[in-house]
Parts: structure tokens; sequence; C-alpha cells
């Protein structure tokens, strides 16, 4: 008798809910067909009030718990949890009844098992971003699925599902870890469209930014994620693809501080030849030291750089903060753009030369630091720290 009023509840409960479904798009179970059962793959998910992220929540659904599906709009699941009708995106629940599901490994190290347990045996040990052919979830906590022609058991926290039946070779997203994503990261910061200090081995926001920024510049869907063709273009020997101003990307993060009188003029030693590289625009240009003792006497190597150090402001007495990058390091600097006295070198279509001031560096004509190159000499540290 007990069983029966129970049974009887939970139709009650059904219909009330299936009463409540909009008419209209929205996917809706067949009379007399039983619901299905989904289940909550990820920690923590929201279920709303509307198939949308704008609308109200009305409560979070821990993982592995399991939710009647009343319903499809779109990509969200229409679900009954706790007496309470509300949807859920598609890619947080896993329907056994859909067949297959695509998935990616989120961090190094993650493991196929044997069976659903964290003591049975490991079948093969899983990548960053390795697509994974999921077909079912056992208990709530382990997914059973198959990579590469190896089937097995991952617990959900190791996978994130998507809203596709199958998984391409290799995905990479903002949340993932490993060398997979290290491997990525460095791959985009010799292209210049991100800094060292972004090369972590975590799929940061930052390095999202980047696959965005690379993938609009090849011509791919900007959506940050880099998939298997994303990918193929990053690593591809014959693509040429760099950010505009690359120097100032791939440097950002390495910039030190070197007093002039304390290894800074040994150094920038006389006749070296450097690049410039202008932190305001991130513009740069060759130049070559001839001269100087408080400071660096200095002048472009060519036209062509004049012409690039031209077009920051004209020729002007302004300082303006600058990185050399020499000899393996990046240094903090300030520099004027206006050609003066000495003039070495009378086909760089340079009229003279200009200074350029390191930390404690002096002016020759009243050995006194300059506050303004000393102040730019810290905006440039600054600027290439992070």
């Amino acid at each position: 008798m007990k069983g029966k009023t129970i049974a009887v509840k939970a139709a009650a409960l059904l219909l009330f809910a299936l009463l409540l479904l909009p008419a209209g798009t929205a996917k809706t179970f067949a009379e007399g067909e039983a619901p299905e059962i989904g289940q909550v793959t990820a920690d923590k998910v929201n279920m709303r009030e509307k198939p949308n992220t704008d609308c109200e929540i009305l409560a979070e659904v821990p993982g592995g718990t399991a939710v009647e599906v009343l319903g499809k709009d779109g990509s969200w699941y229409r679900v009954l949890y706790n007496s309470t009708v509300g949807y859920i995106r598609q890619d947080y629940l896993f329907v056994n009844s859909t067949g297959s599901r695509g998935a990616y490994v989120k961090t190094d190290g993650a493991a196929l098992r044997g069976g659903p347990s964290a003591d049975s045996y490991m079948i093969m040990q899983l990548s960053a971003g390795q697509g994974i052919k999921v077909k079912a979830l056992v208990d709530g906590e382990w997914f059973f699925g198959s990579a590469n022609d190896q089937t097995g058991y991952v617990h959900r926290s190791f996978l994130e599902i998507t809203s596709s039946s199958t998984a391409s070779i290799g995905m990479l997203k903002q949340g993932m870890e490993g060398d997979e994503v290290e491997k990525l990261q460095k791959a985009l910061f010799d292209r210049g469209f991100l800094s060292k200090t972004n090369i972590t081995g975590t799929f940061s926001s930052e390095t999202r930014k980047a696959v965005s920024e690379f993938q609009k510049a090849c011509g791919l869907s900007a959506d940050g994620i880099a998939g298997a063709e994303t990918l193929n273009s990053i690593y591809d020997s014959g693509n040429k693809i760099e950010k505009d101003n690359a120097d100032f990307y791939k440097l950002k993060g390495s910039v030190v501080l070197l007093d002039w009188f304390k290894g800074g003029e040994d150094w920038l030693y006389k006749g070296a030849k450097f690049t410039v590289i202008d932190v305001r625009t991130g513009k740069s240009f060759r130049a070559r030291r001839f001269g100087g003792w408080y400071h660096a006497d200095v002048e472009p190597i060519t036209s062509s750089d004049t012409a690039v150090m031209k077009s920051l402001e004209g020729f002007s007495w302004n300082r303006r903060p600058i990185w050399i990058n020499f000899n393996g390091k990046t240094v903090a600097a300030s520099m004027h753009t206006m050609p003066h006295m000495a003039n070495p070198t009378q086909s760089n279509g340079f009229d003279g030369h200009f200074c350029i001031h390191l930390y404690n560096s002096l002016v020759h004509e009243n050995s006194k630091e300059c506050p303004r190159h000393q102040s730019c000499v810290n905006e440039a540290y600054k600027a290439g720290r992070g």
C-alpha cells in the first residue's frame, strides 16, 4: 500500500510538471512516455527559471545529482529537481539514453581505469585536451567511455562534457592544465600573442584572449578555444602569422632594471647593435651605440630604423619609455628622438645622434640625473614586469 501511494504521488508530481511546460518550440515527452533521467556532470550547476543565463537561479544542483528530464529547449534541458521545474544547460547534464557524448580531459594525469573506482587498475594515463567518447555515467561519478581505442572509466571531475556526440582529437580551453597547454602557450609566445609570464601550463583568461587573437589573424572562428584546426595552424612552421609589434609582447614580463654605473655601461658597450622597443606603441627599430660616458650616445642603424623612430612623434626632445633588447637581456630605459651634435653615419637619414638613459644615468652637461628620463625608465620597468 505504501509503495502504491508513493507511485501515485510521483505520477501526480510529474503530471503537474508537464502541465507547466510552455507551448511553442520546446520538445516534450509524448503522453505515456517515461521521463528520462539526467545526471549533473559538474561540481555545482545552476538550475535557472528560463533557458538563458540572464534569468533567476532557482537552485544549485550538486555534481552527480539525478534529475528528471522533462523536455528540451534549444541547448537547455527542462528538468524537475526537488519539486521545482527549471532549466539546466545541455553540456552540464548527461542523459544516458541520448547515446555517446564528446568530452575533453581537463588536466594531465587523469586516469582511464578498469572500473568505476579510484582503487581500480589504470588502463592508461590521459593528457589535457584529449578527446574522449563517453557512453554512460555510472553512479553519478564515473564516465564510461573510450580513448585511443581503449575503453574504461574516468572520474567526472577530470572531464568536460560537450553537447556534441563526438570529440575531436584534441581541444584546449580555459581551465585546462598540463603539458599540452604549456606547449600551446609557448607557441603563442613565439608568435607574439602571449607574454612570457603567462606560460604557466594553465589555460587562463589571458591564454584564451591570445588564442582568440590568433584565430582572428588567420581567419578562424574566434571563440578562444583551441580545437584541432586552431592547433594545427599554430604549430604549422610554414604559417608566419605573428602579432603586430610581436617583440613587445614576447619581451613583456622579462624586463629588468640595470644601473648604468653598475654593469649597464659594460653591457651596452660602444659598438653594440641592439633593438629598441617603444613601450607606448610597441614599435621597434635597430640602433647602435657609438659613444657617451654618463649615458649612451646612439644612432639608428638604417634609414628604415630612422623612419620607425620618427613615426613615434617626429623629432622631439620629449622623453619616451623604451626597452632595450640586447645580448639575451631586456632592460628598461628612456630616450628622446631629436638628432643633435655628432653624426657618425651620413646614410641613415638621421642628422646627428640621440641619447638613451638607463637607471641612474646622468646628463653629460651637468653630471646630474634627468628627472624626466628617470621617470620614463621607471615607466618602462613597470610596463615590462607583467
